[in-house]
This record gives C-alpha cells, sequence and structure tokens, in this order.
C-alpha cells in the first residue's frame, strides 16, 4: 500500500495531468489530500517536474480563492529568493500579482516582504535566461509597489525602456501599458 506521500507525488507526476485547471481549487486540492501549506512545501521538491505542478496548483487556488494566501504568506516569502526554477517562479511571480495589488486585501502590508519582493523581481528582470512571463509578472509587481514606493518608478521605467531595446510581442504590450499608467500616475 502506497504511503500518503507516494500518493501525493504520483498525483503531483502524473495524475493531475486528467484534470482541466478550471477545477482547480480548494475543494479539490482538499480532495486529494492537499493543503496550501503542502502545495507550498511541494513548489521546493527536489523533482523539478513534482515544484513546478505543486507552484501552478497552489496559483490556481490562490488566484480562485486568495484568502489561502494569508496563513502561508510568511513561509512564502522566506523561501521566495531560494527558489530557481522558472516554472515555479512564474506561478509564484501571478500570486505576487495578487498579494502587491492594491488595495492590499489578501495580506497585510509589510515593509520587509515588499523590499523581498522588489529585490526579487528586479534580479529577476535583468537575468537573461528570465522568460517573458515573469519578466511581464515581475512589472506588474513593481508597478503596484510603485504606488507605496515612488523611488521604484524612475528604476522601472528605466528597466522597461532597456527591455523594450529587444521585446518580444508580450513583453511590448504589457510594458508599453506599465509605462503609460507610470506617465499618468
Amino acid at each position: 500500500m502506497a504511503s500518503e506521500e507516494e500518493t501525493v507525488l504520483q498525483f503531483l507526476r502524473h495524475d493531475i495531468r486528467a484534470f482541466d485547471a478550471k477545477v482547480f481549487g480548494l475543494e479539490f486540492i482538499s480532495a486529494h489530500g492537499l493543503t496550501p501549506a503542502s502545495l507550498l512545501r511541494y513548489a521546493y521538491h527536489n523533482d523539478a517536474q513534482v515544484a513546478f505542478r505543486a507552484s501552478w496548483l497552489l496559483e490556481h487556488t490562490a488566484i480562485k480563492a486568495p484568502q489561502i494566501i494569508r496563513p502561508i504568506y510568511p513561509d512564502f516569502m522566506r523561501h521566495l529568493s531560494s527558489l530557481k526554477n522558472w516554472s515555479c517562479i512564474r506561478s509564484f511571480s501571478k500570486i505576487g500579482m495578487i498579494v502587491t495589488k492594491p488595495p492590499r486585501q489578501w495580506v497585510e502590508k509589510n515593509d520587509r516582504y515588499d523590499e523581498i519582493w522588489i529585490e526579487q523581481c528586479f534580479d529577476w528582470i535583468i537575468t537573461p535566461s528570465c522568460p517573458v512571463a515573469v519578466v511581464v509578472n515581475c512589472l506588474d509587481i513593481l508597478y503596484y509597489l510603485s504606488v507605496e514606493q515612488e523611488w521604484i518608478r524612475e528604476e522601472l521605467t528605466a528597466q522597461i525602456q532597456h527591455l523594450l531595446k529587444t521585446p518580444s510581442p508580450a513583453l511590448t504590450s504589457r510594458a508599453k501599458r506599465i509605462l503609460k499608467r507610470l506617465q499618468e500616475s
């Protein structure tokens, strides 16, 4: 008989593929023996596929039920800078967009956590191997944080202008939208 751990790993490695992401949510993760906290732990699993799928499932659950973020947020932020899997980072940056978007209703403002987001986002967007999906999510996070920390605006504008020297269609669209917002506010 398989242990609970083996069952979860089997689910994340293989069985999850049988489901459309539209069904992901609190009921879904609960039905499969998972919690937001366990998904966060599995997002750091040494098996990249397990880590990606746990992050992806956590992202979709957080989009549908953002209230799940508050109880796991300290652990989420404590380990954010150690995340190296770009697929996981993409999902975590989507969660970052949820928690930093004004007005902050899903987590309380925390200067230390804001600093972590700012540092990580700037680090990620200047990394040549950073996928466009992560870059554009980081641009949104930095824009949201610039509402309270105006110094970000100048650096964000400079980074966007640099990124637009070799743009992709997705980057161009999002970057120009954020530049427009920065100029209007």
